[in-house]
C-alpha cells in the first residue's frame, strides 16, 4: 500500500467517524423529543481493484419497526374512537344529573308524583292544584332543557368532524411532499431518516383521527390507505371535504365525508362523491360520527317515548274524569279523522250536559257496537239529536263538544262495564277532548285505522331509508292520488319499494311500524317532503303515523299543560261524574285526584326506542331506565378508552424499546467513534511522519 494510499484510508475514517459522531450526538439531543426514531450509521469498506483503500458511511439508517409502527397506529385510532365518544358522554352525564337528586328527569316525575298525591288531600284548594300544575311544567322544561342540549351536542360533534377533515387534508398533503423529498434524496444517495420522522409525525396525526395502514412505494416513498382500504395517498393526495350543518335538530340530515383526487399543481379537488363515513372503523372521526348520528339521537328517541308516555297517561286520566264546574267547550287535536270514516270504536261512552248546578240536563250513551251505528258521522248524529244541534261539530279532524239548549256545560264519560276504545284509549282521550299536557308532536300514532280503512290521503310524501354513516338513502315516493284508496295499499307500496330493505305494516291498533331487515337495523325513516293531506283536515301522511326523524324525540318538547288549563285551575279535572247523584259533580270529589295518584306505581308498556329495550314498568321505572342506560354506555365508553389506550401504550413501549434512544448505548458509542476517529487521525499523522522521512533522505 501507497503513502497516500495510507494517507486517504485516514482521511476515510475521519469523515466516516465524524458523520457516526454527529448522528450519535443528534440521537443523544432528541432523546425527549416525541416521534424521533433514533439513527444507526451503516459502514462499507472501499476498495480499488480488491485493495482496501478507506471505509464509508453508506447508510444512516432510521431504526424502527412497520408491523409495530401499523399496530401502534390501529390501537392509537381505537383509544381515540372511545376518547372522543367518553368526551361527549361525559358532558351528557353532567347534563342528566344524579338520579336520586331532585333535578334528575327521575326526580321531576317524583316531584309530579307527590303534587298529584297531595291534591287528594283537597283538590278544590288552589295551591295544590298550582303545585301539581307546576311540577308538569318543570319536567316539561327539563325534558326541553335536555333535548335541546342533545341536539347542541351533536352540533359540537359536527364541528369537530370539519375540524379534523382539515387536519387529515394538512396531513396527507405533508407526506405527499415528504414522499418527494425522501424520493429526490434517496436517488442522490443523501440522509432520510429525519424527513422519514416527519412523515411518521404526519401519519401520527392520522392515526388519531382515522384508522389508517401504510404500503411501501418505490424510493421509500409510502401510500397511505384506511384499515378498510380506501386510498389517501398514493402517487396522488387525497383530500377529505366536509360541509358541517349550519343548525342541527332532530330532523337534520347530515353530509357525508367524501373522499376526492387533489391536484397539486393546480390545488383543485375533482369532486369523486365517494363516501369515506362507511370505511372508518376506528378513530376519533368514527367516534364523533357514532355519537352524532346514533347515540345522541337515541337517546333524545328515549327521552320523547318518556315524555310521550307521561302525556299520555296523564292525559288518559284527565280525558276519564271532569273539571267542575264543567267546560262549557271542549276541542280536542287535529286527528286527521273524517266524518265519513268508519268510528273505529268498541265499547260506549257517554255524552252529558249539565245546568249551572252541576246538575245533568241531558246524557246519550253511544253504544260503538250498534251495527247502526257505523260512521263519525253516525255518532255526532245521534248525540246531537239527544243533547242538542252542534253539541258535536268535526272540523279539520279535531273535535269540538259544546253545550246546547240551555246548558252550561258537557262532558264524556267511559262507561265502567264496557268502556269505549280505539287504537288503545277511549272516546274523549282519543280526540283529546280534555288534555292536561300538550306537546309540541303528538303523543301516540295509535290511529284505529284497520288494513281495511280508506287511507283518504291526497298529494305525495317521500320516504327515504337513511343509515347511521349517511350512506346513500332508499327513496320512494308515495303518491296517493295513484295508489290503492286503503291502508292495505299503502303497506304493499312501501313494501313493493323498500321491501327488500325495511317492513311495512299496521298494527291492531293502528299504528305504522317499520321493521329492519338483518343488516339495515340502525337505518332510520326520514321524510323530506310532504305534501299529503287527509281529507282536507291539513294532516299529513308523517304526522298522523309518527313518521320521520323528529319523531318521537320531538314529544319533550314544548312539553306543558294545556294553557287554558294555565290560565284557569277549576279547568283541571279532578272528578267524576256520578249519573245518579244531585248534583252530579261535587267539588270535594277526589276520584279523579287519586287516579294520578296512582299513575305512579302503575306499569304501562313502552316499546323498543333508540336501543331502550321494551318494557311493561311505572313512568318513573323508565324514566331510572334511560339515565341508566346512559351510564351504562358512557362507563362503557370510557372502559374501551381505557383498553385500547392501554394496548396503545403497549405497543408505543415496544416501539421505544426499538426506535428510543438508550442514553447508555449512544454513550458508549460516542465514545467509539470518538476512539476511531482519535485512530484515524493518528493514521494521517504517522503517514504524514512517513511523508517527512522520505523527504528528508532526499
Amino acid at each position: 500500500m501507497s503513502l497516500n494510499a495510507i494517507f486517504n484510508s485516514g482521511v476515510s475514517g475521519m469523515l466516516a467517524h465524524q458523520t457516526a459522531l454527529n448522528v450519535t450526538s443528534t440521537n443523544i439531543a432528541n432523546v425527549q423529543t416525541e416521534g424521533y426514531a433514533r439513527k444507526t450509521v451503516e459502514y462499507s469498506a472501499i476498495s480499488v481493484n480488491g485493495i482496501g483503500t478507506g471505509v464509508e458511511i453508506s447508510e444512516v439508517r432510521r431504526i424502527t419497526d412497520e408491523f409495530i409502527a401499523k399496530e401502534l397506529r390501529l390501537a392509537t385510532a381505537g383509544s381515540e374512537q372511545y376518547k372522543a365518544m367518553s368526551e361527549i358522554y361525559g358532558q351528557l352525564q353532567s347534563l342528566l344529573g344524579d338520579p336520586a337528586a331532585n333535578n334528575s328527569l327521575t326526580g321531576k316525575l317524583d316531584g309530579m308524583n307527590s303534587a298529584f298525591a297531595a291534591l287528594t288531600i283537597d283538590p278544590t284548594m288552589s295551591v295544590s292544584r298550582t303545585a301539581a300544575l307546576d311540577e308538569i311544567a318543570n319536567f316539561g322544561i327539563e325534558t326541553d332543557r335536555l333535548l335541546t342540549k342533545i341536539q347542541n351536542l351533536r352540533k359540537e360533534a359536527d364541528h369537530h368532524i370539519a375540524e379534523e377533515v382539515n387536519v387529515v387534508n394538512d396531513a396527507i398533503l405533508r407526506i405527499y411532499e415528504l414522499n418527494l423529498a425522501i424520493k429526490s434524496a434517496s436517488q442522490s444517495n443523501q440522509p432520510v431518516g429525519e424527513l422519514e420522522d416527519q412523515r411518521a409525525q404526519a401519519l401520527s396525526e392520522i392515526s388519531k383521527i382515522m384508522d389508517v395502514k401504510t404500503y411501501p412505494m418505490s424510493d421509500g416513498a409510502v401510500a397511505v390507505v384506511t384499515d378498510a382500504g380506501q386510498q389517501l395517498l398514493d402517487f396522488e393526495p387525497r383530500q377529505l371535504v366536509y360541509s358541517p350543518a349550519a343548525d342541527v335538530t332532530s330532523q337534520t340530515v347530515f353530509d357525508q365525508v367524501t373522499l376526492n383526487v387533489y391536484d397539486p399543481t393546480t390545488r383543485t379537488i375533482a369532486d369523486t362523491g365517494l363516501a369515506l363515513d362507511p370505511e372508518l372503523q376506528s378513530g376519533s372521526l368514527r367516534g364523533w360520527i357514532d355519537m352524532r348520528n346514533t347515540e345522541l339521537p337515541n337517546l333524545a328517541a328515549q327521552i320523547g317515548a318518556l315524555a310521550s308516555g307521561v302525556a299520555e297517561q296523564f292525559n288518559a286520566v284527565h280525558n276519564d274524569n271532569i273539571a267542575i264546574p264543567p267546560p262549557a267547550m271542549m276541542t280536542g287535536n287535529a286527528t286527521g279523522v273524517l266524518a265519513t270514516d268508519a268510528h273505529g270504536f268498541t265499547g260506549q261512552a257517554t255524552f252529558y250536559s249539565f245546568d249551572a248546578g252541576n246538575n245533568i240536563v241531558a246524557s246519550y250513551t253511544v253504544d260503538f257496537d250498534n251495527p247502526g251505528t257505523t260512521t263519525m258521522a253516525d255518532v255526532m248524529a245521534e248525540v246531537n239529536g239527544a243533547l242538542g244541534a252542534g253539541t258535536l261539530s268535526l272540523t279539520g279532524g279535531a273535535l269540538t263538544m259544546s253545550a246546547q239548549g240551555g246548558a252550561t256545560g258537557v262532558g264524556i264519560g267511559q262507561e265502567a262495564a264496557n268502556p269505549s276504545e280505539r287504537g288503545g284509549r277511549g272516546f274523549s282521550h282519543f280526540f283529546g277532548m280534555n288534555d292536561l299536557i300538550a306537546t309540541r308532536a303528538k303523543t301516540s300514532y295509535q290511529t284505529g285505522l284497520t288494513s281495511a280503512d280508506a287511507h283518504g290521503f291526497t298529494g305525495t310524501t317521500a320516504l327515504e331509508l337513511i343509515g347511521p354513516n349517511g350512506e346513500e338513502p332508499i327513496s320512494m315516493v308515495l303518491d296517493f292520488g295513484v295508489i290503492g284508496g286503503t291502508m292495505a295499499d299503502v303497506v304493499t307500496e312501501i313494501n313493493s319499494n323498500m321491501g327488500s330493505f325495511v317492513t311495512a305494516s299496521v298494527d291492531a291498533n293502528g299504528a305504522l311500524s317499520f321493521t329492519p331487515v338483518s343488516g339495515f337495523e340502525n337505518y332510520s325513516i326520514n321524510v323530506p317532503s310532504d305534501t299529503s293531506d287527509r281529507g282536507g283536515t291539513g294532516t299529513s301522511f308523517s304526522e298522523m303515523f309518527g313518521v320521520g326523524l323528529q319523531y318521537p324525540a320531538d314529544a319533550g318538547l314544548e312539553f306543558s299543560v294545556d294553557p287554558s288549563i294555565s290560565a284557569n285551575l277549576q279547568l283541571l279535572a279532578t272528578a267524576k261524574i256520578d249519573p245518579s247523584g244531585t248534583p252530579a259533580l261535587t267539588a270535594a270529589d277526589n276520584r279523579g285526584a287519586l287516579a294520578f295518584q296512582d299513575l305512579a306505581t302503575q306499569s304501562f308498556a313502552f316499546s323498543t326506542v333508540g336501543g331502550l329495550t321494551g318494557s311493561s314498568v311505572s313512568l318513573s321505572d323508565y324514566a331510572a331506565q334511560i339515565l341508566a342506560k346512559s351510564g351504562l354506555d358512557a362507563a362503557r365508553a370510557e372502559s374501551l378508552q381505557s383498553d385500547r389506550a392501554a394496548l396503545s401504550g403497549e405497543f408505543e413501549a415496544r416501539m421505544q424499546s426499538v426506535s428510543g434512544v438508550n442514553m447508555d448505548e449512544e454513550l458508549a458509542n460516542l465514545i467509539i467513534y470518538q476512539n476511531a476517529y482519535n485512530a484515524s487521525a493518528q493514521i494521517i499523522t504517522t503517514a504524514r511522519e512517513m511523508y517527512d522521512v522520505l523527504i528528508n533522505l532526499v
